[in-house]
């Protein structure tokens, strides 16, 4: 899946703004994972592609910030609903605890994201 941001949205404030260090109107992102809950749907996107840093943090948007150019979902998706949420993402990053030892740089974590990321990207 890939999308088109159109507009910006503040994570800390949830107001309308007019640029963000963390990504671009007008610049199409692969979807790397989609979290539903009964108030909002955020996607996972990668940083900005001129990002420059050791690692990728990819962060969660609101996806009223988006326009779907390519709705093809990748094939290593699966749903998990659980805890008033519906997620689409690989199995693996599903797990409890992913997203903290991927930030927190933990190895294994980082490889998974790689592996993952890239599956994701290919398929996008």
């Amino acid at each position: 899946m890939i999308v088109r941001c159109v507009q910006i949205i503040s994570p800390t404030s949830g107001e309308v703004v007019s640029d963000h260090p963390g990504i671009r109107i007008g610049v199409e992102y692969p979807v790397l994972e989609v979290i539903t809950t009964v108030r909002r749907v955020l996607l996972r996107l990668p940083e900005r592609p001129d990002a420059t840093a050791e690692r990728d943090t990819p962060g969660l948007w609101d996806a009223a910030m988006f326009t779907v150019v390519s709705g093809r979902l990748p094939d290593c998706w699966v749903a998990e609903l659980g805890g008033g949420q519906l997620t689409l993402a690989p199995k693996e990053w599903q797990r409890p605890g992913f997203w903290d030892d991927y930030f927190d740089g933990e190895p294994s974590a980082c490889a998974e994201y790689e592996r993952l990321r890239a599956e994701i990207f290919a398929q996008a």
